[in-house]
């Protein structure tokens, strides 16, 4: 399920890049590799702000382990 929201995402960043770029064809595999790259960022930071939200770093603000 989640592979194909990422799919999603990638299209859908793919086909704004394209559009900014003047709708250039023939190079659809360069605004594909783009837009993963771009994507798969947004997911890691994502996932890295989802992390300190949840609890997942067992520190305090000063950095200082809990446990």
């Amino acid at each position: 399920m989640r592979a194909e929201s990422i799919e999603r995402r990638i299209r859908a960043k793919a086909y704004e890049l394209w559009r900014e770029d003047g709708s250039m064809e023939g190079c659809a595999d360069e605004y594909w590799r783009k837009a993963r790259i771009l994507v798969e960022a947004e997911i890691a930071e994502e996932d890295g702000r989802r992390g300190t939200i949840d609890g997942a770093d067992d520190t305090d603000e000063a950095g200082n382990s809990q446990a």
